[in-house]
């Protein structure tokens, strides 16, 4: 009995000590000078090449609410979404899919509907919330 006893719990503390390993989604980039050494995200790309109006490169870029503001709001490019000023690591993962843009905070994700994308002007729908519009950063 002394022996089955031994035998199960090294079974389970085996089973509860072994990881799965994710598949890695995101790559590792810098964008921003302040950004150096840290890790940024990756989104799919294909997925911006799908039935979609919006032309990908119109989303990157600096943003932000008032060009008259003390910082940007946020950075989008092809491989990194940066919150400005956020407490902690600004480095957010993020998904575009058609007109949908899903942002994942380390507590909850931000999705959003990419109404407009044209040359100094973005306007989102978060959350199903009213329309956003941000303006190009002049900074």
């Amino acid at each position: 009995m002394n022996k089955l006893f031994i035998l199960v719990f090294i079974c389970f503390m085996s089973l509860s000590c072994s990881k799965k390993e994710k598949p890695e989604i995101f790559k590792v980039n810098s964008s921003l000078p302040a950004m150096k050494n840290k890790a940024t995200p990756t989104v799919d790309t294909d997925t911006l090449k799908g039935d979609t109006s919006i032309n990908p490169e119109l989303l990157y870029g600096i943003w932000t609410l008032d060009n008259n503001g003390p910082h940007a709001d946020f950075e989008l490019t092809e491989k990194s979404f940066y919150v400005v000023d956020y407490d902690g690591d600004g480095t957010m993962p993020y998904t575009i899919n058609h007109d949908t843009i899903r942002v994942k905070y380390p507590d909850y994700i931000n999705i959003g509907i990419i109404k407009k994308a044209v040359k100094d002007t973005l306007v989102i729908s978060w959350n199903n919330g009213s329309d956003v519009t941000y303006f190009t950063w002049k900074g």
